[in-house]
């Protein structure tokens, strides 16, 4: 039996405690921090799937917040790439949406972009686009 190519996946959302002091009045941020970890969790176990998680501090000047994204993009060729739903749903957040997004079609244009909504379930945004991949225990 053939063994299928290992697929990679990059997280790419706001930092944690940026968005607490930051989103604080827009989002629970405890219970997204929480939510997102559990559904970093359903990749767990993934047989042929590794995943990192890049958490980014949007209020550096522009270049140093750009610069350091496209440094994680860069570390290796990445199958799918998932941005993060505080990235996506605040419209004040629209500009870095746009920024990330152009840089992930610029600098690694073979990527898929995966989206999770706003319960993450990273397993499943990863399956509609690598349904190949079956859940791991830590996913079951």
């Amino acid at each position: 039996m053939a063994t299928q190519q290992q697929v990679s996946i990059l997280t790419i959302g706001l930092d944690f405690d940026w968005a607490a002091a930051n989103l604080q009045e827009k989002i629970d941020t405890a219970a997204v921090r929480a939510a997102v970890m559990k559904g970093l969790k359903t990749l767990d176990g993934v047989e042929g799937l590794t995943h990192d998680l890049y958490l980014f501090v949007p209020d550096k000047e522009e270049r140093v917040y750009v610069g350091e994204i496209e440094k994680k993009l860069r570390e290796r060729a990445w199958d799918g790439i998932v941005v993060g739903w505080g990235v996506r749903a605040q419209p004040d957040m629209t500009e870095v949406f746009e920024r990330t997004v152009n840089l992930i079609k610029d600098v690694s244009p073979g990527s898929k972009l995966l989206f999770t909504g706003p319960a993450p379930d990273h397993f499943s945004a990863v399956k509609r686009n690598f349904p190949h991949l079956q859940p791991g225990k830590a996913a079951e």
